[in-house]
């Protein structure tokens, strides 16, 4: 049986750095974000998600695409669809010590160039987060299904 997952998450740079989550004991990252709650608007469930994570107030700037992508868990498929927006946290930037208020969660700058290296999930968001930084301003829209 699978499971499905209706994420919001938050691209966040900083001269050419993104801020990216970990959970620890894991092999990838993923954007800032969390599971969007039935009657919950995806812009209020990102802005929940970031306060409960990191005690932070986020502005959403604007809608940059959806990346849908699955994976296997064990015996279970799951598929999930994120919903990524631009967004900024005022005062916060690479040099800004962050704190996870969620003892699971990690949060910290990556370069560019190493979003591979830290294994950014899903997978096409590392050439959409690129061609974005580099001024491709179209509508996000990947997957990794087939």
């Amino acid at each position: 049986m699978g499971k499905f997952h209706l994420i919001a998450r938050a691209l966040i740079l900083d001269n050419k750095q993104v801020l990216l989550a970990h959970q620890k004991g894991a092999k990838n990252t993923f954007l800032p974000g969390g599971h969007i709650k039935i009657g919950e608007s995806a812009t209020t469930a990102l802005k929940r998600e970031i306060n409960e994570e990191l005690g932070l107030e986020l502005l959403i700037e604007s809608l940059l695409g959806c990346v849908e992508a699955d994976w296997q868990d064990g015996t279970t498929q799951n598929y999930e669809i994120n919903l990524v927006f631009k967004a900024i946290i005022k005062n916060l930037d690479i040099n800004s010590i962050l704190i996870s208020h969620e003892e699971h969660l990690e949060f910290f700058w990556s370069p560019m160039d190493d979003l591979g290296k830290y294994n950014l999930l899903p997978d096409p968001l590392q050439k959409l987060i690129r061609d974005y930084v580099s001024g491709q301003k179209t509508v996000w829209w990947a997957s990794t299904l087939s």
